[in-house]
């Protein structure tokens, strides 16, 4: 064959010193290449790669490495650099060119080859594991037939290694049924507390830990954004107001995002990515009302096998919402680009939200359209709409104090920090008086606090740095009704009745 191998692609990636090390992903490596294939899925910025040409230097067995790109779609291509990739880790491979003709066109019979290079492993008895990276690459229908076939029908001493952003098409439930299949997504890649602080140490930052416990919440542990806030964190004097406006509009973050993922997408894709990005959590039926989209079931079946940031927020995979930092980057285009668009879009979120009966979903929906009439209509229709427009007079002039929630809202509009009064009209909406009954033990406990739960410590940090139960029920992939039994209960533990007590108090005791 003319084809020219590059060798390149068949060595794995040097190692980085300022990588943390994760000796608890290797040994979940190691466990998977006992089984017939391992499949490492995640968007882009989890560390695939990294942990995976990590794991081919560890491992004691023989790691065949091919790095795949768009020119491996040619069929034939992709299986003389297979062979070759397979050939540095056992010389008794026949070259391909000695069973397929060198002049054959497409329709040569590829699954015959691949027939002769696997008998050929099957002569060597050591274990043999073939990582494939990137196969998110390779679209082409035939190459992922001749991949159906090598899983297959491969010896029992090959291992397969998979690693990519978009599950490919192999028989993956078959194979799970039969334990026969190792899966790392997201959640097992991401970065804990420990390994964050090891990469920004590496990268010149130090920043204290409850700053670096801050970052992995914020950023829900995704390697690319920790990184790239550790380059810019190194020699910052202030690190904690960098940590806490940290956002997916970072402009690093955003550079990433946009070329890495959203401009990958077709047309169709982005479309609905930056439309439905307005909602906070979302099903088929919220986001079909919201964005047009009448397919909007397969869309978000079409996201999630491609791990376009989509976290379900069930265990059917019924409900789901992005990753914080790709809906900031979403939010920041659509906004940029049809603002116009952006208001229709949460109108539609807000009536939907609020004929499903749930007004406290509705009514930031409400605020974004920029219609005070609009807005105020659904203000009103809240049980504790009068704690609401107590805090919108409060910035007001004592004229503009008398109007109903149309005039105070029109008042509002469009003035220096207005959104963030709105935060506060919220927070008043859904921040309940502690029970009467709480009195009593809030007393008692004022001599010696009661130990706060994990997660009630969780709630109270997000609430510290300003979260509102929502934004929090979102981040911790609970319901908002269990955040806001935790708030309580924090509340009660700290003697505390109000959001901004409790992160006074929760600062003063050094919790936060």
């Amino acid at each position: 064959m003319n084809d020219v191998i590059l060798t390149t692609k068949l060595r794995p990636p040097p190692g980085r010193a300022e990588l943390p090390a994760r000796p608890r992903l290797l040994a979940r490596l190691d466990r998977g290449a006992e089984g017939r294939l391992t499949l490492v899925s995640a968007p882009a910025g989890y560390g695939k790669t990294t942990a995976l040409a990590a794991w081919a230097r560890h491992t004691e067995l023989d790691a065949a490495w091919l790095a795949l790109d768009a020119n491996d779609n040619a069929p034939r291509r992709f299986l003389r650099h297979l062979v070759a990739a397979l050939q540095r880790h056992d010389e008794t491979l026949r070259e391909l060119g000695d069973f397929v003709d060198a002049d054959g066109d497409e329709g040569e019979d590829l699954q015959a080859a691949l027939i002769t290079v696997l008998n050929d492993v099957a002569l060597n008895d050591r274990p043999l594991a073939l990582v494939l990276d990137d196969l998110h690459s390779v679209g082409n229908d035939r190459v992922h037939g001749l991949l159906r076939f090598l899983l297959e029908h491969a010896p029992q001493q090959l291992r397969l290694v998979i690693g990519t952003r978009v599950d490919p098409p192999l028989p993956l439930a078959r194979l799970r049924v039969a334990g026969e299949l190792t899966e790392i997504r997201a959640g097992e890649l991401r970065l804990d507390a420990a390994e964050a602080a090891a990469l920004l140490a590496a990268l010149g930052a130090a920043p204290p830990q409850a700053l670096v416990a801050e970052l992995v919440l914020r950023t829900e542990g995704w390697a690319a954004a920790i990184h790239l806030a550790g380059l810019s964190l190194a020699g910052r004097a202030d690190p904690a107001s960098f940590v806490r406006y940290f956002t997916g509009t970072d402009r690093f973050v955003l550079e990433y995002l946009t070329e890495e993922v959203l401009l990958r997408q077709p047309a169709e894709v982005q479309d609905f990515l930056l439309q439905s990005s307005v909602l906070e959590r979302f099903d088929a039926g919220l986001a079909g009302e919201v964005t047009g989209e009448p397919r909007a079931g397969a869309m978000l079946e079409r996201l999630e096998r491609s791990n376009l940031f989509l976290v379900p927020l069930d265990e059917r995979h019924e409900t789901f919402r992005y990753h914080a930092f790709f809906q900031d980057l979403l939010q920041h285009r659509l906004l940029e680009a049809r603002p116009d668009l952006a208001a229709e879009l949460h109108r539609r979120a807000a009536r939907a939200l609020e004929a499903r009966g749930d007004l406290d979903a509705a009514l930031p929906h409400a605020w974004l359209s920029g219609d005070p009439a609009f807005a105020a209509a659904r203000l009103d229709a809240h049980p504790r709409h009068e704690a609401g427009r107590a805090v919108l007079r409060e910035p007001l002039s004592e004229p503009e104090r008398g109007g109903d929630s149309e005039a105070l809202l029109a008042a509002l509009m469009g003035r220096g920090g207005a959104d963030a009064v709105w935060v506060r009209v919220l927070a008043a909406l859904e921040d309940d008086e502690p029970p009467a009954a709480d009195a009593a033990q809030q007393a008692a406990r004022r001599a010696g606090l009661d130990p706060l739960s994990e997660r009630e410590l969780e709630v109270l940090r997000l609430i510290a740095v300003g979260l509102s139960n929502k934004h929090i029920a979102r981040r911790l992939d609970i319901s908002l009704n269990t955040v806001k039994t935790h708030a309580r209960n924090a509340y009660g533990k700290l003697a505390v009745s109000s959001r901004t007590e409790a992160a006074a108090r929760a600062r003063e005791l050094g919790l936060v």
